[in-house]
Formats: structure tokens, C-alpha cells, sequence
């Protein structure tokens, strides 16, 4: 399933948070603001089809379902 145009939220503190993609870089934005902690910082990066978090998070469950 091919995502198309997506958002991931880099966090300067913690980058296993970062897997999730949001459609939109509001809806990324508003999840950011209401789970971040009080002396975190965030990035919203926007990505494509070729997103190689999402492949990288797809591949991790490939393996883990085949096993």
C-alpha cells in the first residue's frame, strides 16, 4: 500500500517515536503538540512513496509476522 504524500514527526529526543505517518501536516502537528514533553523539540518532515522510515518499519513487521 503505497502512502503517497505523508508526515512523520522527527523528535529531537527520542527517534523511536518517529515511525508513525499522518496524512497531513496538521493532523502530525496537533498529535506533536499534545505528547510532547515540556523541554522536547519536533520536526514535522514531509515524505513521499519512497519514505524509507515507512520501509524500513514495513520490513521490520515482514520479519517479525515471519517469524
Amino acid at each position: 500500500m503505497k502512502l503517497g504524500i505523508h508526515y512523520h514527526i522527527f523528535w529531537s529526543r527520542d527517534s523511536s517515536l518517529d515511525w508513525k505517518p499522518f496524512r497531513t501536516k496538521q493532523e502530525a502537528t496537533r498529535t506533536a503538540e499534545k505528547i510532547r514533553k515540556p523541554d522536547e523539540s519536533y520536526v514535522i518532515a514531509e515524505r513521499d512513496d519512497e519514505c524509507e522510515r515507512c520501509k524500513e518499519f514495513k520490513l521490520k513487521a515482514f520479519f517479525a509476522i515471519s517469524e
